[in-house]
């Protein structure tokens, strides 16, 4: 997986790594890993890939394997998941039958193998190729991300760039394209292709970090040729292109796979789904804090004009912090974020096109709402969402615990009454010897007007427990 910088994802939540691992590179590392679930009410958790609880428990069982050389990198982890109840929850239509909470693949009994969190990376000095079977988290924060997160399943992927910052003076900097075809729920071959590049400026007291993705959903669909001047499928290579177009529609009016203007299409109009985010990351290493803001648009600009006028009408946004304390021998640490795809208030239609109660995020059916075998593929609140977390944790080199409070809403703008999501977390991580850890998490999870009806609650009550041994 993609590193998330100082606050790793743990069940959506945060935990720092060099509490509980030492950090020592090895050439080498094998571990054998298994995780329990025992749930209640509802499909539960978030950003953790193939580990999803469907229904009443869920076992992932997986052996870990990580090789490294100077040119080379290797990872591989095959795994087994078995689920098994069923719930038999008021089905949701559109967009929000992806919501994790809500997902589609209610089934009982069934068993999963395959390989997750795999590549390999041919490099050098930095720049290389890398091809595998994986998750990958584009953004600043620690709970949710805007462009891409792990909270689908690991896809195929390809990917062509930087796999590690280059240094030079005060500044570092790094690139990375990636690709990763896949089908939709109805059988349509779907790529998803995006650009990723941050620039870093290092002085004494701070690093200030300025970033960008480029991200397109786009397909072999059968009206590609109907509706444009392309004759030929759309592959995976035309997908890569992609990240490297012109901004602005008016610059695009004449390639093959956009549609002639009309007086219902504007110039340069195409079928994809484009995001675009920029974010801002502040470091103090001696302060152990972190500050950032993360803003996206879901949307293709005729032209400058076109986003002078319309420039807030489909933004989403990220703005949060996280801080570590060092207090006797434990470590305290503390973090806020959050998260919103509501779409704009601004109704003046000088200023504002479409309707206020669209979803502006995750909407388009063709793409499966920006999911992945019914999982979303980037924030796990969804379209027309916020999401709220605090989050204390207090840790030594033993063993660390943490508490979250996290508040979600659901269909803020286009729901008649939007799912009100409160969630209470509690884990404990023991380093038992160099080799064993374990830990165990407790989540409480409230949701009112579940499915979107009037004063429907739903409650799920999850127990994780998890084990690790590891080599090397």
């Amino acid at each position: 997986m993609d590193g998330f910088g100082q606050l790793p994802q743990i069940n959506g939540n945060a935990v720092s790594q060099n509490t509980y691992k030492d950090n020592i590179e090895s050439r080498y590392n094998i571990s054998f890993n298994i995780n329990t679930v025992s749930n209640s009410g509802h499909p539960n958790l978030d950003n953790n890939a193939e580990l999803y609880v469907t229904g009443s428990s869920a076992r992932l069982i997986s052996a870990r394997f990580e090789y490294s050389k100077s040119w080379l990198s290797l990872e591989l982890e095959p795994y087994t998941i078995s689920q098994n109840g069923i719930f038999n929850n008021d089905p949701v239509s559109g967009t929000y039958q992806a919501t994790n909470n809500h997902n589609v693949n209610n089934y009982l009994g069934q068993t999963k193998m395959g390989f997750r969190q795999s590549r390999l990376v041919l490099h050098y000095k930095g720049f290389g190729i890398g091809y595998g079977n994986m998750s990958h988290w584009w953004g600043p924060g620690f709970h949710s991300a805007l462009a891409l997160s792990n909270n689908a399943p690991s896809q195929e992927t390809y990917a062509l760039g930087t796999f590690k910052d280059i240094r030079i003076g005060q500044f570092s900097f790094g690139s990375q394209i990636i690709a990763m075809p896949y089908e939709s729920t109805v059988g349509v071959q779907l790529y998803f292709s995006g650009l990723k590049a941050h620039l870093s400026h290092h002085s004494k007291n701070a690093i200030i970090t300025l970033g960008l993705h480029r991200t397109y959903l786009s397909g072999d669909f059968a009206d590609l040729s109907t509706t444009t001047i392309s004759t030929s499928s759309w592959s995976l290579m035309d997908a890569v292109r992609l990240v490297i177009e012109p901004l602005f529609g008016h610059s695009k009016r004449n390639l093959a796979y956009t549609q002639p203007q009309s007086s219902d299409t504007p110039e340069g109009f195409d079928l994809w789904d484009e995001v675009l985010t920029g974010y801002v990351k502040l470091t103090f290493p001696d302060e152990h804090l972190e500050v950032y803001a993360d803003v996206a648009s879901d949307d293709n600009r005729g032209n400058l004009t076109d986003l002078k006028a319309h420039w807030d009408h489909s933004l989403g946004y990220q703005i949060g912090f996280n801080k570590f304390f060092k207090f006797n021998q434990y470590n305290i640490i503390t973090g806020v974020e959050f998260l919103t795809t509501k779409i704009s208030n601004t109704l003046n239609p000088l200023f504002y096109r479409g309707s206020p109660n669209q979803n502006s995020y995750y909407a388009k059916d063709r793409y499966a709402y920006f999911s992945y075998q019914n999982r979303r593929m980037g924030a796990h609140s969804g379209s027309s969402s916020d999401d709220l977390i605090f989050i204390l944790g207090l840790g030594n080199e033993a063993s660390i615990a943490f508490i979250s409070f996290n508040k979600e809403r659901h269909g803020i703008k286009r729901m008649t009454h939007p799912e009100l999501k409160t969630e209470y977390v509690l884990t404990y991580y023991r380093k038992i010897s160099q080799r064993h850890t374990a830990f165990i998490t407790l989540e409480y999870e409230h949701i009112k007007n579940f499915s979107f009806i009037q004063n429907n609650i739903s409650v799920s009550k999850l127990i994780w427990l998890g084990y690790s041994f590891s080599i090397n």
